[in-house]
């Protein structure tokens, strides 16, 4: 694999193009989230909304993906992404994750949502919004993780449900999904030592309220996003060698979905298969399966992106309002670009 500090540096790029980046990519975020929310309701393939999602994200101006569509239901906090052929239809009732993520030049926005189908589920999207927004209320340069997840879980638990203690909100680098730093969706010890949130670093906070025990299990059997990992994996097969090549030229170390391969690439399913799982036993993908609280539980998501800046505090970059203009420094790049193709 290429040198990973080809794509992921910010060599040559100002913070005004970075912040930009992050509130184009965030924007397209809201508008798409938005938009396509709106198809689920009962008997609406889950395919059909992930495929909606993509191709809208794509048209907007996008680069491409920080994560393939989510469409997660009842008990499934998080990763269901429709496979190849998928048959699930939304349920006539019950909680409906939609996450979606893209890219623009590698910067990621992060954003979800919860569709309540019973009425007796509106409280729990409450809480899970409120447990956000209490995060929110407090962030700022210095505040520590620890902190804010305390603020979380105390909101979540005064609305009866439970904070889901394995999944948290996570730093965001260029082409870099998880960084080195978490926000816990619950109380943590205090380290004097632990990082610190700083301007010029970008987040997704998300928080889930469930109304299980608050704790997730992989569902085995099931699994239809993968992400590259920055190391060479011999392949002895010729096409999953090609499936390879095709998966890092267009997804990096992004996560990327199975279905992706075999719709968008014309490869036999079957090989792509094969492939990812000659990756996995060399150690050259990880999984993302998706992830369940106890049956017959249900689970909420809200989730927003954010950046920190010097002059400007916090920005949440998939809300309105979208105040932002190209800097010049890009818009000189784009005319220079210009002039020598012509």
């Amino acid at each position: 694999m290429n040198n990973v500090t080809d794509w992921t540096s910010e060599e040559g790029i100002t913070e005004e193009e970075k912040i930009y980046y992050y509130r184009k990519a965030g924007q397209i975020g809201y508008e798409v989230l938005n938009s396509v929310k709106d198809m689920i309701k009962p008997g609406v393939p889950i395919i059909q909304i992930c495929e909606t999602a993509e191709e809208m994200i794509l048209k907007k101006g996008a680069d491409g993906f920080g994560f393939p569509t989510n469409v997660s239901i009842n008990n499934i906090a998080a990763h269901y992404s429709s496979p190849f052929g998928d048959e699930s239809l939304i349920p006539d009732a019950g909680s409906i994750k939609l996450d979606i993520g893209i890219h623009c030049n590698g910067y990621i926005a992060d954003t979800a949502t919860t569709i309540i189908l019973s009425p007796e589920l509106k409280e729990l999207k409450i809480a899970a919004e409120e447990g956000f927004n209490a995060g929110m209320e407090i962030i700022q340069a210095g505040t520590l993780p620890s902190v804010v997840g305390k603020r979380i879980e105390e909101t979540i638990a005064s609305y009866g449900y439970r904070p889901i203690r394995e999944l948290t909100g996570h730093k965001l680098g260029r082409y870099e999904l998880h960084g080195d730093k978490r926000l816990p969706n619950i109380s943590s010890p205090y380290d004097p030592v632990e990082g610190a949130l700083d301007v010029g670093e970008a987040y997704a906070l998300e928080t889930f309220a469930s109304s299980g025990t608050g704790s997730i299990h992989e569902v085995v059997g099931t699994k239809t996003i993968y992400m590259l990992l920055p190391r060479r994996v011999p392949l002895r097969n010729p096409v999953s060698r090609k499936i390879y090549s095709t998966a890092f030229k267009k997804y990096k170390t992004l996560p990327f979905a199975e279905r992706w391969l075999t719709a968008y690439d014309d490869f036999n399913r079957a090989r792509v298969r094969f492939a990812l799982r000659e990756l996995l036993n060399g150690g050259g993908v990880i999984a993302y399966p998706p992830l369940a609280d106890e049956k017959g539980s249900y689970v909420a998501q809200h989730e927003h992106t954010f950046i920190i800046t010097k002059d400007d505090g916090v920005i949440i970059t998939t809300q309105p309002p979208f105040d932002f203009e190209v800097p010049d420094s890009l818009q000189e790049k784009s005319d220079t670009v210009i002039e020598e193709e012509e």
